[in-house]
């Protein structure tokens, strides 16, 4: 009885050794090779919306400098009439090509809109950024935005005239699905903008424009004064995931691990895009991701009790021989 209990406990003891490291060095696997996929995800779908964004960018910027459009926006009240026909025709032309571009307009230096394929002429657009940025000589890519009755963005470039000053800005808006499409169909990206809030998420549409973590007051009546997420919007509502919320705030690549507001852990890759302060933060929740981890544990369960087996049986065989040894 001695000798059956003492072999069980070497043989337990062998179990446990071989189940622990077995565990352990499957959970660590794991555990890299998720960290990796979610890396290099993140990264890909960050170039590739600075790609589709740059693209729409240039060709902003290259509409800004037709002659046709340059003469609107540079001449005065008297010849400007006998420019615009041309002008609009051209804009509607770009607008009936492009399926994504739901209008375009130009403003003059004051900000008023002057030509537009919509009903917008004559809105006072000077306090909105994507005209303030136009006006002050840069191109500029808003946000997201829900106004017009549809989810939109915003592209603005200035319009030079000859003496190389800016006399007006060319505003695109198009629909904020070419954005999103960049994203995947999948439901575990978020796309989180400078201010930390979601302007993209295809888990859950309903928290787009909620921050991550309680905006300032100056900051959240700043971008509702600007209209930065567009004329519906008139709150920014809030989520409790401070440690995400913080790890974007650095701008640097990495991995975090955070709970949600049910208490569930995610693992979280984000990365900084170039052409605006935007992060794309690809997710997955710890019990998916372990879910591998588990099924090879039961398989290394398995295998380290044929483990306990053999050494229990192989003890057995060596006590028995040992014992019938003459003394």
């Amino acid at each position: 009885m001695k000798r059956f209990s003492l072999v069980a406990a070497l043989a337990m003891i062998c179990f446990g050794i071989t189940f622990y490291w077995m565990a352990t060095a499957v959970h660590d696997r794991v555990l890299a090779e998720s960290q990796r996929t979610l890396t290099t995800r993140a990264q890909f779908l960050a170039h590739q919306l600075d790609r589709t964004m740059q693209q729409r960018m240039v060709q902003t910027f290259t509409f800004a400098a037709f002659p046709s459009l340059r003469g609107v926006a540079t001449a005065d009240e008297a010849t400007r009439s006998a420019r615009m026909a041309i002008a609009y025709s051209e804009l509607q032309a770009w607008v009936a090509a492009d399926p994504n571009v739901r209008a375009v307009s130009i403003v003059n230096s004051l900000g008023i809109v002057i030509l537009a394929t919509d009903a917008t002429i004559n809105t006072n657009w000077g306090e909105r950024v994507f005209v303030r940025q136009a006006l002050a000589g840069q191109l500029y890519v808003s946000p997201p935005v829900r106004e017009w009755g549809e989810l939109s963005q915003y592209y603005s470039a200035p319009i030079i005239n000859n003496l190389g000053e800016v006399a007006g800005a060319l505003i695109v808006r198009v629909d904020a699905q070419e954005l999103w499409s960049v994203l995947e169909t999948s439901n575990d990206v978020m796309l989180i903008d400078e201010n930390g809030v979601q302007i993209a998420n295809r888990a859950t549409m309903p928290s787009l424009f909620v921050a991550l973590s309680p905006l300032a007051a100056e900051v959240r009546a700043r971008v509702l004064a600007e209209k930065q997420y567009g004329a519906e919007i008139t709150q920014i509502g809030a989520i409790n995931l401070s440690d995400l919320a913080t790890a974007i705030k650095r701008g640097q690549a990495a991995f975090v691990v955070y709970r949600d507001a049910q208490a569930q852990t995610w693992h979280a890759a984000i990365y900084r895009m170039k052409t605006k302060p935007w992060t794309v933060v690809v997710v997955v929740s710890e019990e998916t991701q372990m879910t591998p981890a588990r099924d090879a544990i039961v398989d290394q369960f398995a295998l380290a009790i044929i483990v306990a087996v053999l050494v229990a049986g192989t003890l057995n065989v060596a006590w028995f021989i040992l014992k019938r040894e003459p003394q």
